[in-house]
This record gives C-alpha cells, sequence and structure tokens, in this order.
C-alpha cells in the first residue's frame, strides 16, 4: 500500500512540476528565449492612406526586441545564447472577425531581416509595418477621399523568426499593435522621415 501512495505521489509530483514551467521556455533548443516588449513605442499607429498630393508613404514601426536566457538563475552561456533575427510576417487583423486578406484587411508581408542579438542584450529593428502597395489596393484605397470621418482600426500582428547562433534552432515571437488607417487632413506632400 505504501509503495502505490509513493508513485502516486511521485507522479502528481511529476505532472506539477512540467506544469509549473512557462510555454515560453520549453520552445526550441536553445538557451535564450526571445521577446518583443514594444512595438512602435507601444504607441498606436495613425496611418495617412494619402498625402494632400496624393502620395502615398509607408508607415515603419520600431521593435524592441530581446534575448534573455530561459533560466534567470543560471550562468551566461556566452556566444551560444546569442541569436539572429531572419525572418518576419506582419498579418492584420479586425476586432470584428472580418478578416479576408485583400477585401477585409491588407495582405500580409513577409520578409527576410538580419540582425544579431546578444545574450541578455536587445536591439531597436525598424520595420515596414504598412506597405505602399497596401494603400493602393482595397481595403485601404477605399478609404482615400473619405477624410478623417472614415477611420478603420485594425491589429498588425509582427512575428520574428531568429535563428540560435550555435544551435540550428529557431526561436519565434510575437506582439500586436494597433493601426488606425484614414484619408487624415494633412499639408505633406513628401513621406515623413523616419
Amino acid at each position: 500500500m505504501r509503495a502505490k501512495v509513493t508513485a502516486a505521489a511521485l507522479a502528481i509530483g511529476a505532472l506539477t512540476a512540467t506544469s509549473c514551467v512557462p510555454d515560453w521556455a520549453k520552445r526550441g533548443e536553445a538557451p535564450t528565449v526571445l521577446l518583443m516588449t514594444a512595438i512602435n513605442g507601444g504607441n498606436t499607429i495613425t496611418s495617412d492612406v494619402r498625402l494632400s498630393n496624393g502620395n502615398v508613404c509607408p508607415d515603419i514601426a520600431t521593435l524592441r526586441v530581446e534575448n534573455h536566457g530561459k533560466n534567470p538563475q543560471g550562468p551566461s552561456t556566452g556566444f551560444r545564447g546569442d541569436m539572429t533575427i531572419e525572418r518576419y510576417e506582419v498579418r492584420y487583423i479586425r476586432s470584428d472577425g472580418r478578416n479576408t486578406e485583400g477585401v477585409d484587411v491588407p495582405y500580409r508581408i513577409t520578409g527576410s531581416l538580419a540582425q544579431e542579438i546578444q545574450e541578455e542584450g536587445a536591439a531597436t529593428v525598424s520595420l515596414e509595418i504598412v506597405r505602399r502597395q497596401a494603400k493602393l489596393e482595397p481595403p485601404l484605397a477605399n478609404l482615400a477621399g473619405g477624410g478623417q470621418a472614415v477611420v478603420v482600426t485594425m491589429f498588425a500582428e509582427v512575428t520574428l523568426w531568429a535563428r540560435s547562433t550555435i544551435l540550428t534552432t529557431t526561436n519565434s515571437v510575437s506582439a500586436r499593435v494597433q493601426i488606425d488607417f484614414a484619408d487624415f487632413n494633412d499639408t505633406l506632400t513628401a513621406c515623413p522621415t523616419q
């Protein structure tokens, strides 16, 4: 009887121990984890679909990305813990559930990056979060001429994939930012410099 109770206690203890590990710590074999701690400084992006002279500008956002050890009490792994961000995706979402690309939301963006982040380090990455061509196609093109009275709010979900320097495993991280689209009244004739 005592052996059965001990075996049951060990099984429960093992289940409890594994359930306390957060999901991000289980991702990949790398000793570090990639975190996206801010997009656009935590602020909503205001996206003008047309300038006063009809020009179209992309929207650039800055991402703050950090690389931390999965075990904060453990020793630094040195070069093994460094990561290189290699690619990204931006996908658009509406809160009303209407999410057909090219009809309700712009088509997603995918692309390559090359940004190293050393272990226990951080980096700021600039990313084109809304491309010019998205503003020339539905649904954003439909906002042209509507003025500030017609605002469409969407969320951009940004996903980054990074490769561990020594190991060939990849880590990914996603975060969202709100974007308010409209044909805002402005006097600009050239795209803002970032």
